[in-house]
């Protein structure tokens, strides 16, 4: 008896346990998967809605009528019908979000000025209806080298001149062109005036930015603040410095804003130093590897945050080898030695590049683009980017522009090349014919006679002296040769662009036989090393690159200032000699 009493009463409890964990149930609520979503209506009636994260699909009400499913993030609304959407939960202990608040749509009330919207990343405003993103064409020419006037081997910059300003006119989009250096020197019309020329022709054309390059420094840092006074636009090298300051002709970085949107530059020279003359390095420093990678990573979180940039291109002085290509390719980390790729990570959104002169289009394994476009007018790189202006999205399409977009002769040409001709060369035009050659002249026959005349000068210049020989580190430029037929002092030019004046130097017989041992180097001598006497001094004839070259040991005795190699080899033209 006590026992059927005892289970009774242990029955009782126990039922009135799970009663109780079964109110309690009730009354406890499960965590919800997530917040109501946002619901939007654009002027066309469509109502789009924030995905829910683990939702499985969507439950909506329209009029307060039935509910509804769906498994998208949008439902297309008549004038004058409301609604409400909730999430439903796709994950294991948590419910199903609240309904939305309960939106309508009236046709006829979208604010014009309304603040823009794009709740599903379409492009679209959800309100107004319109496109939300902005397309911005960069174009980034690099390595110009003054390549001013139509020649027989390239084209001038007339045909560019009237591509771009079309391309300004085009306004379904917002264009950005900026260089990455090496622009000035190369051309007589260029160098002849020190840049001037082609400063005032980037002016005109709108040009954002100029990131110094290491022929920017081949007449001294002196040329530089006069040019950067002229131009119109900053030019950039975030690491240089002169006798351990910021130079005042040169600046870390840029914004401009192009159809509300925030970019900015930021300008880098490479490791570029040893290939400035040694007479013009003198208190010149380029900081490079990770003290670089430092500057700019400073730099692009200073502009994302202080000037709130959208978008942030580096304009570098400094290049890849070996990868030309019209087409994209992806490239390792590891591959991109002249570049820190850790700036890819967040810190830039484009790399234009220059100073190799290859064409290129790499992308890195971060998925930031790189583009080079070769050199001396050979291409011109363009990123046309599709910025969604809401949401800051953004997806890059890179092209390599050719000759045959930017300089074909269905291109009227621009009358602004030719009125700075004229400005600059009123009276003396470096295109007159000064004399022929009946064949024509390779790189090494061109070399070999500059190394000669450098000697003959010697002897003529310096009659007291004994001179072994002349020459020293020469080589020529595009197009690397003299055709047939008709020469001017500007073909001439381009072959021997640099200002390095002659020099009389004196060596010790051990660096003579060194110097006279350099393969990389052209020489005219009257010497043989077995003859020279170790100890005993020789003087040479060479230029100032040569000569300030440290490892050659030359000590200088005298110089002819403003008498280059390009100058005896048109006198020579000049007198006949390679006419007959």
């Amino acid at each position: 008896m006590m026992k059927k009493i005892y289970l009774r009463f242990f029955t009782f409890v126990m039922a009135a346990l799970f009663t109780c964990a079964a109110l309690a149930g009730c009354v406890s609520e499960r965590p919800k998967i997530g917040p109501p979503p946002e619901v939007v209506i654009g002027s066309s009636g469509l109502a789009v809605w924030n995905e829910v994260g683990s939702a499985l699909y969507y439950v909506y009400v329209i009029d307060g009528g039935a509910e509804q499913v769906t498994d998208g993030l949008s439902v297309q609304l008549s004038d004058g019908q409301s609604l409400k959407v909730k999430a439903v939960s796709g994950r294991a202990g948590y419910d199903d979000s609240d309904f939305s608040a309960t939106q309508t749509y009236h046709a006829a009330q979208v604010d014009p000025d309304h603040a823009h919207s794009d709740v599903n990343g379409d492009g679209i405003c959800d309100v107004g209806g319109e496109s939300v993103n902005m397309t911005l064409a960069f174009y980034g020419v690099n390595d110009l080298h003054g390549r001013f006037k139509d020649s027989g081997s390239q084209p001038g910059v007339d045909e560019f001149t009237t591509y771009m300003k079309t391309q300004y006119a085009d306004t379904a989009q917002e264009e950005i062109l900026l260089s990455s250096g090496d622009m000035w020197q190369g051309t007589a019309e260029s160098s002849l005036n020190r840049g001037q020329l082609m400063t005032e022709w980037m002016n005109d054309m709108g040009f954002v930015s100029m990131t110094l390059g290491n022929h920017e420094f081949d007449w001294g840092p002196d040329v530089l603040t006069p040019n950067s006074e002229l131009a119109a636009f900053p030019f950039l090298g975030i690491n240089v410095t002169y006798n351990g300051r910021k130079p005042d002709y040169c600046k870390a970085s840029t914004v401009v804003e192009r159809g509300g949107v925030k970019i900015g530059v930021i300008g880098a020279i490479g490791d570029c130093l040893s290939s400035i003359s040694g007479e013009f390095q003198s208190g010149l420093s380029f900081a490079t590897g990770t003290s670089l990678t430092a500057l700019v990573k400073t730099e692009a979180v200073r502009l994302r945050t202080e000037e709130e940039c959208d978008f942030i291109v580096y304009s570098i002085h400094d290049g890849g080898s070996g990868f030309s290509s019209s087409g994209v390719s992806s490239v390792a980390n590891a591959d991109m030695a002249w570049y820190d790729t850790a700036l890819s990570d967040g810190y830039v959104d484009l790399v234009f590049e220059a100073h190799t002169h290859q064409k290129y289009i790499l992308q890195d394994e971060f998925g930031i683009y790189h583009m080079q476009g070769g050199g001396e007018n050979s291409g011109v790189s363009c990123a046309e980017v599709s910025f969604n202006t809401v949401t800051k999205d953004y997806t890059v399409t890179p092209r390599m522009l050719g000759t045959n977009v930017y300089a074909n002769s269905k291109l009227e040409d621009d009358p602004v090349v030719e009125e700075l001709f004229g400005k600059y060369f009123q009276d003396d035009d470096p295109y007159a014919v000064l004399g022929s050659t009946s064949a024509k002249r390779d790189d090494k026959t061109i070399l070999n006679q500059v190394a000669k005349l450098y000697y003959e000068k010697g002897l003529e210049q310096w009659k007291d002296y004994q001179i072994a020989c002349g020459g020293g580190y020469l080589n020529v430029r595009s197009p690397k040769n003299l055709k047939a037929g008709e020469v001017s002092y500007a073909d001439l030019f381009a072959l021997l662009p640099f200002d390095n004046d002659i020099v009389l130097g004196r060596v010790k017989g051990s660096d003579l036989v060194k110097f006279l041992g350099r393969t990389s180097y052209h020489i005219y001598t009257t010497v043989k090393a077995a003859e020279v006497d170790n100890a005993k001094d020789y003087y040479i004839i060479v230029d100032s690159y040569t000569s300030s070259y440290k490892w050659n040991n030359i000590t200088e005795i005298d110089r002819i200032k403003g008498l280059y190699a390009r100058d005896l080899l048109a006198d020579f033209i000049r007198a006949g000699n390679w006419a007959r």
